[in-house]
């Protein structure tokens, strides 16, 4: 789960990157995300230098088959949501979820043998660095938490306000009234979420000391593969919920949205799917 959730976050933090900044040099700066990605993962551990050469490798291999296979999907959701029903947008919007799960999961599936076939030359004092790293990461959060002014449904409102403000919506009093109303109905599973982590990490450690064994391989790739049911059934169910209330939430406002907000919502997917466009068209890409 760990590495499903910090590939999220690379792409999370890729896409992020590539919106924000289309409107300056979107394509300059795609074009070394993979240094972003690399930098990310070399932070785990000191590496050699063959290591880090390899890291490289893996993160500039990703950002080309990233760039033929999986940013023409992304172009797709944002042409699709161009032409959304802003009476009825709830369909176009799961299906907009589900697209970009899709995605996550094939950013899952391409990364799971160069991330065993790497770890196999993990040293044991770089497998005991990873989990310092992480164990820093796991206190760095809680800090964080520790200084928190806002409640954890306050921090939600606020991330929803950001979220549509990148793509070009400044929410409204009424329309943050209403999801604020609506976060009523959000299950807490912070702390489910930390536990279910700390144990990931544990039998991640233990499986990565065993990277010289015959059947590590193996191994790792079925508890890859087994990471998609983390948790029990009611965990799972509150995941679930909380993702239908998100859906929701994002249709409610959808369907609120003024003249003006659609205006500015449609001249950002333009700019973005410039900046997409551009890329594409630089790496030959149809």
């Amino acid at each position: 789960m760990m590495v499903k959730k910090l590939l999220k976050i690379c792409l999370a933090s890729t896409m992020i990157t590539l919106l924000n900044s289309c409107s300056l040099a979107g394509s300059w700066v795609y074009e070394r995300i993979d240094d972003y990605i690399a930098d990310y993962f070399k932070d785990f551990a000191t590496f050699s230098a063959e290591q880090n050469k390899e890291i490289d490798l893996i993160s500039e291999a990703f950002l080309d088959w990233f760039t033929v296979n999986e940013l023409p999907k992304v172009k797709a959701i944002l042409e699709n949501l161009k032409k959304i029903d802003y009476a009825d947008p709830t369909k176009e919007i799961t299906k907009v979820y589900e697209e970009g799960e899709k995605i996550i999961d094939q950013i899952n599936d391409y990364f799971e043998k160069p991330i065993i076939d790497f770890s196999r030359g993990l040293t044991k004092d770089q497998v005991n660095q990873i989990g310092l790293h992480f164990e820093e990461l796991r206190k760095k959060r809680e800090e964080e938490r520790e200084k928190e002014n806002q409640s954890y449904k306050e921090r939600i409102l606020e991330n929803y306000k950001t979220g549509f403000d990148r793509v070009g919506i400044k929410l409204k009093k009424n329309q943050l009234e209403l999801i604020e109303s609506k976060l009523e109905g959000y299950i807490e599973i912070r702390k489910e979420w930390s536990d279910l982590q700390q144990d990931w990490i544990e039998e991640f450690l233990t499986l990565l000391n065993d990277n010289q064994t015959e059947e590590y391989d193996q191994k790792m790739s079925s508890y890859f593969k087994s990471l998609e049911n983390l948790g029990n059934e009611a965990f799972r169910g509150k995941v679930r919920k909380n993702e239908k209330l998100t859906i929701e939430i994002i249709g409610t406002v959808f369907k609120s949205v003024n003249e003006g907000q659609i205006k500015r919502f449609n001249r950002n997917l333009d700019t973005y799917l410039k900046s997409i466009n551009r890329i594409l068209s630089k790496r030959k890409v149809n």
